[in-house]
């Protein structure tokens, strides 16, 4: 396994984002480091200048953690997707088998174990899962002030999810980390769900805790960085809060994959680290993918 603290530099490539599944017979160990650090860069929007992350098409297997050099990052250890039940295709696998396990799309693995796990040195403070017949979104929900809240859960009962999982943590800087999992039906309830519950055609229409104002960060493109032929099956809108409203400074990002949607939010008071929530985004993305 390749150290994930000895990084090398890429070029420059495009944004991350969907596109076509790996080819069939893909070998099950993980290729090349997950991230590869440009080492010459230092802290995004602390210094006034960039990070940048090449994700790699990994396989469903291990995912290695990212090395700290001291530029905010955070020290996570490597990370493990769990096992597909026997004869389960990967979520979106394009290959005969994958007709038999259903549509593409499907996360037929523990839905717990694709959570990001915590970085050494953290507290873990959330850890919730809610199988078949039992989803728990209250831990979800509880990110949304009122009456945002309330209008989630309403929507919720509705759509009715199949399983949730949420996992948090507090570092010693006081940054307090929240990672939620919703699995609903299909893609394509889920995606209903983004388009008429999260989001309208001006942008998002739910407000997390301390974050009434946010804008879109576009900064999470050019920090991370896919080289040609990386595969990454969700959609990510990364929001930051704007403004000093709230006690916390506040970043948070959706996962759209398939038939989960993620949150992953960052707050602190007084002001987040960039680096450290792009690699959370980051990692939990190449989980789900």
């Amino acid at each position: 396994m390749t150290d994930s603290s000895s990084l090398t530099v890429d070029g420059p490539a495009g944004p991350a984002g969907p596109g076509t599944p790996p080819a069939a017979g893909r070998p099950r160990r993980l290729r090349r480091s997950l991230p590869r650090v440009a080492a010459a860069l230092v802290v995004c929007g602390l210094l006034g200048t960039g990070i940048a992350y090449g994700i790699t098409a990994a396989d469903r297997t291990d995912l290695p953690g990212l090395g700290t050099p001291g530029d905010g990052r955070w020290p996570y250890p490597e990370q493990h997707r769990p096992p597909l039940p026997h004869g389960a295709p990967a979520p979106f696998a394009k290959t005969p088998g994958a007709t038999a396990g259903g549509p593409s799309g499907v996360h037929h693995a523990d839905l717990g174990g694709l959570r990001l796990t915590a970085p050494e040195g953290a507290a873990v403070d959330l850890d919730k899962t809610g199988g078949k017949d039992a989803p728990d979104t209250a831990a979800f929900t509880a990110e949304y002030e009122a009456p945002s809240g309330d209008l989630l859960r309403r929507h919720l009962a509705d759509y009715a999810p199949r399983r949730t999982a949420s996992r948090g943590w507090t570092m010693p800087d006081g940054t307090r980390a929240r990672v939620h999992l919703v699995q609903f039906e299909s893609a394509a309830v889920a995606q209903y769900f983004r388009l008429t519950v999260l989001n309208d055609w001006k942008g998002t229409v739910v407000n997390l805790r301390d974050a009434r104002t946010v804008v879109r960060d576009d900064g999470y493109e050019s920090a991370v960085q896919a080289r040609p032929g990386d595969v990454l099956d969700s959609a990510v809108e990364v929001y930051r809060q704007t403004g000093s409203g709230g006690a916390r400074s506040v970043r948070y990002a959706y996962l759209f994959a398939g038939d989960t949607v993620a949150l992953v939010v960052h707050s602190r008071p007084g002001g987040t680290v960039p680096t450290a929530f792009y690699q959370t985004v980051a990692l939990q993305q190449q989980l789900l993918s």
